[in-house]
C-alpha cells in the first residue's frame, strides 16, 4: 500500500471512531429519565409517553411541551447527573395564555423546614404535580445552574458556540399521570 492510502484509511478510521464516540455520548441522556428520575409514591400514578431526557449545558434554558388531558392529575419530576451540584430551576406555564403555573424558584418558600440544621437552605422542589381541568397545552422551561452560555464567542477550545464537555450533563423530565379522583358522592 502506498502511503498516501494508509493515511487516507487511517483517517477514515478515526473519524468513524470519534463519529461513534460522539453517537454514544448523546445516547447516554435517551433514557435518562426512566434510569435516574424518581416519581410519585402513589402506585395508581403510571409513566407518561410524553417523558423526555436532553443534554444541557450549564446555564442552558430549554423548553419541553407536552399535552396534560382533561380529567387526569400529573406529576413532572426532575432529575439530573449528580456531577451539577446545584438544583434545576423550572417553570410550568399554559400554552395558551402563557400563564404561569409553577415556579420552583418561589415555591420554594412553602417546604417545612423542621428537621433542618440552623443555617441550612432548603432546595428548590423538583417536582409539580397539578390536575388538568380541561386538555391543553403545557410548556416545562428548564434552565440549568450556572451562568448562560456566551452567544456568538468562542468557547473554551476557542470554537465557536462550541460547549466543553465538561460543562455537558443530562437532564430528565419524568412525567407521570393518572384520572383525577372523584370525591364526594
Amino acid at each position: 500500500m502506498t502511503t498516501l492510502i494508509k493515511h487516507t484509511i487511517t483517517g477514515l478510521a478515526i473519524a468513524i471512531i470519534g463519529l461513534f464516540a460522539l453517537n454514544t455520548s448523546a445516547q447516554d441522556c435517551h433514557n435518562f429519565h426512566k434510569r435516574k428520575c424518581f416519581g410519585s409514591d402513589n402506585p395508581a400514578m403510571r409513566p407518561n409517553t410524553q417523558s423526555k431526557s436532553g443534554m444541557f449545558v450549564l446555564g442552558h434554558t430549554s423548553d419541553l411541551v407536552f399535552v396534560a388531558h382533561s380529567g387526569q392529575d400529573y406529576r413532572i419530576s426532575l432529575c439530573h447527573e449528580k456531577k451539577v451540584e446545584e438544583p434545576l430551576k423550572f417553570k410550568v406555564i399554559d400554552g395558551r395564555s402563557k400563564e404561569e403555573l409553577f415556579d420552583n424558584e418561589t415555591a420554594v418558600l412553602d417546604i417545612p423546614t423542621e428537621g433542618m440544621e440552623e443555617g441550612e437552605e432548603a432546595g428548590l422542589p423538583q417536582f409539580f404535580e397539578f390536575s388538568a381541568d380541561v386538555t391543553k397545552k403545557i410548556i416545562i422551561r428548564i434552565t440549568a445552574p450556572g451562568p448562560p452560555p456566551e452567544e456568538g464567542g468562542e468557547g473554551k477550545k476557542g470554537k465557536k458556540n462550541e460547549p466543553d464537555p465538561e460543562d455537558l450533563f443530562c437532564v430528565g423530565v419524568f412525567i407521570e399521570n393518572m384520572p383525577t379522583p372523584k370525591l364526594g358522592f
